[in-house]
């Protein structure tokens, strides 16, 4: 008895049934920002009655600007920057790492940096409520911020509602129904197209002393077509790399 006194006195919250309603009560709100925007934005799926333009979409919110992100290194690091590519790796890795050090932030003594002792004596003897609750939370909310600028940097520019302007099955085999065999066409079919069509599909990188586009590796930061970072390029810019 004198043990739930006690713990009612220091405002504790329970699994339930304060978590549960409050998350609950998140995740409902979470459900109708989805519903609006599908409401708002729907994707045009009458191909090929009603086809979109290619480049239809952009600045349109859509699920692909999360894995755009990770994606995004792909469209900056190619050519002579190819080398920096396990940098896609080492993110994810850092934002697990991040989330996993966060329940512990509250024990790193900030106090013993000089000049920070009484700020951070004041914060540990606040009473439990928002304004303490915002000040632990900060680490999470740079995070949330960081990753939201990410994904919007890297997904407002691509087209996410035009694929159906050619993937639909009035323009043929291949462009609406994936291939029978996935791995034999990534193997035999897309290895030849990278090896035909290297550096001559993508961008140049620029011109030589003769004004001459140059196409190679050595020269510039051409893309090659069907390689790495392809499917970036035709998120991007469906009209010109397909």
């Amino acid at each position: 008895m004198m043990a739930e006194e006690e713990k009612a006195e220091t405002g504790g919250w329970r699994f339930f049934p304060h978590w549960v309603l409050t998350l609950s009560a998140l995740m409902v709100l979470v459900l109708a920002a989805a519903g609006v925007l599908a409401t708002l934005f729907p994707v045009p799926d009458d191909a090929p009655e009603m086809i979109p333009y290619p480049d239809d979409g952009e600045n349109i919110p859509g699920p692909e600007w999360v894995f755009l992100m990770f994606w995004l290194p792909f469209w900056y690091l190619k050519g002579r920057l190819k080398k920096y590519l396990f940098i896609t790796a080492l993110i994810p890795i850092g934002i697990v790492v991040w989330l996993i050090l966060m329940p512990f932030y509250h024990k790193i003594p900030f106090d013993r940096i000089p000049g920070l002792k009484g700020l951070f004596a004041k914060i540990r003897g606040m009473k439990s409520g928002f304004i303490k609750s915002f000040i632990f939370a900060i680490p999470m909310i740079i995070l949330g911020l960081a990753l939201g600028g990410g994904i919007y940097q890297s997904g407002h520019q691509a087209k996410v509602l035009g694929c159906d302007s050619c993937h639909n099955p009035a323009m043929g085999p291949r462009m609406a129904v994936p291939p029978v065999d996935v791995a034999k066409y990534y193997e035999v079919e897309r290895a030849m197209q990278i090896g035909v069509g290297k550096y001559r599909a993508g961008k140049s990188g620029g011109v030589d002393e003769s004004g001459a586009q140059i196409y190679s590796d050595s020269g510039g930061d051409a893309g090659g077509y069907k390689d790495a970072d392809w499917q970036m390029r035709h998120m991007y810019e469906p009209t010109f790399t397909w």
